[in-house]
């Protein structure tokens, strides 16, 4: 089985309590891995236009102000509202989703597996 694996980072500001004044900068790294379904070669610009599709809006923003989010920006929450954003993009344009990652530093890292690979 072949798979594409893409890491992304995304820059954002959260508060664990949502006041502005508390807020604060993370650098997020979200690693995705997925295989094409189609016989048609897909590259990795493919994948990638779709990621930044999805998480570009997020890119140097206060997350506490987004509703999808509901006040909730610990890192397993963001993993649980970025991966189904990721997965049902990723599933829409021919790839197969497989593992999302979410990681705040190399030692914290939330993962949803789907296949094995």
């Amino acid at each position: 089985m072949k798979y594409h694996r893409l890491k992304y980072r995304l820059s954002m500001q959260h508060s664990f309590d949502g006041q502005a004044e508390h807020k604060h900068h993370h650098l997020i790294e979200i690693e995705i891995v997925a295989r094409q379904m189609s016989e048609d070669f897909l590259e990795f610009a493919d994948m990638d236009s779709i990621l930044k599709q999805v998480l570009d809006p997020y890119q140097y923003q206060y997350l506490n102000e987004f509703p999808e989010f509901g006040g909730d920006t610990s890192i397993e929450h963001l993993g649980e509202v970025f991966y189904r954003k990721v997965k049902d993009a990723l599933e829409g344009q021919h790839w197969q989703f497989a593992r999302f990652e979410i990681s705040e530093t190399p030692l914290r890292v939330y993962a949803i597996v789907e296949e094995e690979f």
